[in-house]
């Protein structure tokens, strides 16, 4: 995994991504226990190209492909061994959980990762499932921080959907 880390690294420090951060099953993973998960998932925020509003992946593509990475498996793109999805951050709670990622150290290799704040704020709006079992999971690991969960929560109008989901998932409503 750790190729796939630096290869964000390269793209970032080069300009390609302003930023970056690993969501989804693999940031709850680094928190906490491994999780099982089939791709990574890379939220990024690029600059959309001058005198336009649209923003395109395809810049980033073309680096990747570039410096070799140009095969596809499924919905992500081998880096290494491990198919890579990258997800054009949204307005709102995703480009906040990508301003506020922990940089963090794995064997040398420097990483963004999503807080596990954001991850359970950003499962939620999701609604599957895995999301469901994914928020259980986050809010009670050690490190949960539950005043900015809640402080989050209150930021981007999910305090009732909160309410409804501790309650069914038999969660401390406290937040």
């Amino acid at each position: 995994m750790q190729v796939v880390f630096d290869v964000l690294e390269k793209l970032n420090q080069e300009g390609t991504l302003r930023e970056y951060a690993i969501g989804g099953a693999t940031a709850a993973g680094i928190h906490g226990e491994p999780l099982a998960t089939r791709d990574i998932d890379v939220f990024v925020f690029i600059e959309p190209p001058a005198s336009s509003l649209l923003i395109t992946l395809e810049p980033l593509f073309s680096r990747l492909v570039a410096l070799g990475f140009s095969t596809f498996d499924e919905e992500g793109l081998l880096i290494g061994d491990y198919p890579v999805q990258f997800l054009a951050a949204s307005p709102g709670l995703e480009m906040e959980a990508l301003a506020d990622a922990m940089v963090m150290e794995w064997d040398d290799h420097r990483l963004r990762v999503i807080r596990p704040e954001h991850l359970a704020a950003m499962a939620m709006t999701v609604g599957r499932p895995k999301d469901r079992a994914r928020v259980v999971y986050l809010v009670e690991l050690p490190q949960f921080d539950r005043e900015l969960f809640s402080e989050i929560l209150q930021r981007h109008q999910l305090v009732s959907r909160w309410n409804e989901w501790s309650s069914a998932l038999g969660l401390k409503t406290d937040v």
